[in-house]
């Protein structure tokens, strides 16, 4: 596939930073990491084994190369779980390649019984190119083995720019809950973005072990192609290959409350992005 460069508006290159807000609500269904990965869902915080409801706070810095434009920003999220629903609320306030942007979401997982979950999310967007102007995403997943050790969910995607383009995707993952609180998850995405019906896929592979129950260390591997992503001053990256890695820690420090830690790394044929996603949080 040949990177093409083109000007054009569009969204969906952050739209998965609100994996910082509906990619990770949906990582904590899916049991990992299992993240939407046609927008650089490397900024999402990988899913911690911490129990309980929280809210938490976090702050990010990305260094771009060839002067794209650094990203920085700041998001707040609140968690609360009952016998059946968790609810995920997210606020993310961004600026990535000179622009600013904000961004809400809600997402609701409802355990239908033991073995079966479904998970929905929304968010809209302040009207930033650089945030789609509304997504929304759904699942159903089953848990499979005499432990229910195996998790399986497929579901699909709907991203809109705030100009013509689009995305639809396909998602599918299986999880295992491993020995020793391993969690080893692999997911797959199948997008087409239009106009122009660019298709793409990306493979999701990511690993979270909870030692004690005050700590969680994670990892998570994202390679594949992107149908497209905008930049500053409206240009759009379209068809391309790209490959993201994070790692992250989560530690209960005193008492209810967490601090946390992540680094990220992404990198496709027009720049490079890496940087560390801070974080506090108040558990419950």
């Amino acid at each position: 596939m040949r990177p093409d460069l083109r000007s054009r508006r569009g969204s969906t290159s952050i739209g998965g930073v609100l994996a910082i807000a509906l990619a990770r609500a949906f990582a904590g269904a899916f049991a990992g990491a299992f993240v939407c990965a046609t927008v650089l869902p490397a900024q999402a915080p990988l899913a911690g084994g911490i129990p309980g409801g929280w809210v938490e706070a976090n702050a990010l810095y990305q260094s771009v190369s060839n002067g794209f434009g650094d990203w920085q920003g700041a998001y707040l999220r609140a968690v609360r779980p009952s016998a059946r629903d968790t609810w995920w609320a997210d606020v993310l306030a961004l600026e990535a390649f000179t622009e600013r942007g904000t961004q809400v979401g809600i997402t609701q997982r409802h355990d239908w019984s033991p073995r079966v979950f479904q998970m929905i999310g929304a968010s809209v967007g302040s009207g930033a190119s650089i945030m789609p102007r509304v997504r929304a995403d759904g699942t159903v997943g089953v848990r499979l083995g005499d432990r229910r050790q195996w998790q399986t969910s497929v579901g699909a995607s709907y991203v809109k720019s705030v100009s013509e383009l689009s995305d639809v995707a396909g998602i599918a993952s299986v999880a295992w809950y491993a020995p020793h609180a391993l969690m080893l998850e692999t997911g797959v995405r199948y997008n087409v973005s239009r106009p122009g019906n660019i298709r793409s896929h990306r493979l999701i592979n990511s690993a979270s072990w909870t030692p004690t129950p005050r700590r969680t260390l994670s990892a998570r591997v994202i390679a594949g192609s992107e149908g497209w992503q905008t930049l500053r001053s409206g240009t759009t990256l379209v068809s391309f290959h790209s490959q993201e890695y994070a790692l992250a820690w989560r530690q209960l420090v005193a008492g209810p409350v967490a601090l946390s830690l992540q680094g990220d790394f992404y990198r496709n044929p027009f720049y490079t992005r890496s940087g560390v996603t801070l974080g506090v949080a108040r558990y419950w």
